[in-house]
């Protein structure tokens, strides 16, 4: 057998957001906008409901002990959901507290309505496997880049990222986080922050427009090139 050509088999199935939800979940069903800065979930809280992000983006912040925060995972539309690390896990709480960072418009439902639906269909049992060893894998590798990487180059790897789940939407992406979240994002200080994006618009690496970053497909070549070198 062949490696390559078994996962040629599932390629389609890939993705579980809003996208591949059957319209007799959706129905059951509750849509929901937040404002900008509101609180989706609170860490602790029981999952009884699973989000899918319809749009907008949100963020997920874990709290420790010493007061610090660390906002460890960004969502949207692509990769939007919420809960469904802590209901196929089958943990009683949400990890982390998950806030909306743009306006974001999200269908709530029932985790036990999904939850039945997913492990009675062996194709949203392949989607759920994949999602959750993408993020698995993804996690371990940020993990060991960022212990190497200076802040400078730190910024570069998250506005790479950033352009790469955003550039759906073409082929300019505008930076909507605020400096105090990607300094959480990457764990280093906001005056960290400030001086990278300085020395990146001097690079010409980034550009900027009404106080926010933008990355065309040219400057993230560029970024991408200066990473490693």
């Amino acid at each position: 057998m062949n490696l390559t050509s078994e996962w040629a088999k599932y390629e389609n199935e890939s993705t579980f957001n809003l996208s591949i939800l059957p319209k007799e979940i959706v129905d059951m069903g509750t849509w929901i906008t937040y404002a900008p800065k509101s609180f989706i979930v609170t860490r602790g809280d029981f999952p009884k409901y699973l989000y899918f992000i319809k749009s907008g983006t949100a963020l997920g912040t874990k709290h420790y002990t010493d007061g610090n925060e660390y906002n460890y995972f960004q969502i949207d539309k692509s990769n939007g959901n919420v809960g469904m690390l802590e209901v196929f896990a089958k943990k009683n709480s949400y990890v982390a507290t998950v806030i909306s960072v743009t306006e974001l418009v999200a269908l709530r439902v029932e985790s036990a309505v999904v939850y039945d639906f997913v492990m009675t269909n062996q194709e949203m049992l392949r989607r759920c496997i994949t999602l959750i060893a993408e993020d698995l894998y993804k996690r371990s590798g940020d993990d060991g880049i960022f212990y190497y990487l200076d802040g400078l180059n730190r910024l570069r790897y998250y506005l790479i990222h950033y352009y790469d789940t955003h550039k759906d939407e073409g082929k300019r992406v505008v930076i909507e986080a605020q400096y105090e979240d990607i300094a959480k994002n990457i764990g280093v200080s906001i005056r960290t922050v400030g001086r990278s994006i300085q020395k990146l618009k001097a690079l010409e690496e980034i550009a900027s427009k009404n106080k926010k970053m933008i990355i065309t497909d040219e400057k993230y070549k560029l970024l991408l090139k200066n990473l490693w070198s």
